[in-house]
């Protein structure tokens, strides 16, 4: 039998209600987990997003049930681990690890490895014009899914990431 939840104790340890809403501090950590990179760059910091947080829950549980990862649309990042092994600042930071193949460049010439998606993570999260971001969370059959919703979408053909 087929069977989604949200792990009440994962849900608690992370900082999530049981109706899977982010509350103030995990909504902070994610805010801060993503504003430290731009940060570095000396970018605006990105806003909370309610909006964007609802549609990246609903994505997230999606994600969680059918155990593998594929965006809803552009500007999501998605992370996926072993339930319980990462905080989820550290979700975060494998996009952030994208950092060391990044280049400044004209989108998709973005990365050392010449593929934008060994980077693309990374470019979202400091694209100078996204100014939100809302994130969702899910844990179930033994793996964690952390979704985020950036706007306006960054990774825009032609256009330099900042």
């Amino acid at each position: 039998m087929k069977r989604l939840t949200i792990a009440v104790l994962a849900a608690l340890a992370l900082g999530f209600t049981a109706h899977a809403h982010a509350d103030a501090s995990s909504t902070a950590e994610l805010l801060a987990a993503n504003n430290a990179y731009r940060a570095r760059l000396g970018l605006p910091p990105l806003r909370w997003s309610d909006r964007l947080a609802e549609n990246a829950q609903q994505w997230a549980v999606h994600l969680a049930e059918i155990g593998q990862l594929e965006h809803s649309g552009p500007g999501q990042n998605l992370a996926m681990a072993t339930a319980g092994s990462e905080s989820l600042t550290q979700l975060v930071d494998l996009w952030g690890s994208e950092q060391a193949d990044f280049t400044d460049g004209d989108f998709p010439d973005i990365s050392t490895t010449g593929n934008w998606m060994d980077v693309g993570h990374y470019s979202q999260m400091v694209w100078k014009a996204t100014r939100a971001v809302g994130c969702g969370f899910a844990e179930t059959y033994g793996r964690d899914v952390l979704v985020c919703d950036y706007e306006p979408p960054g990774n825009v053909m032609g256009k330099r990431p900042y």
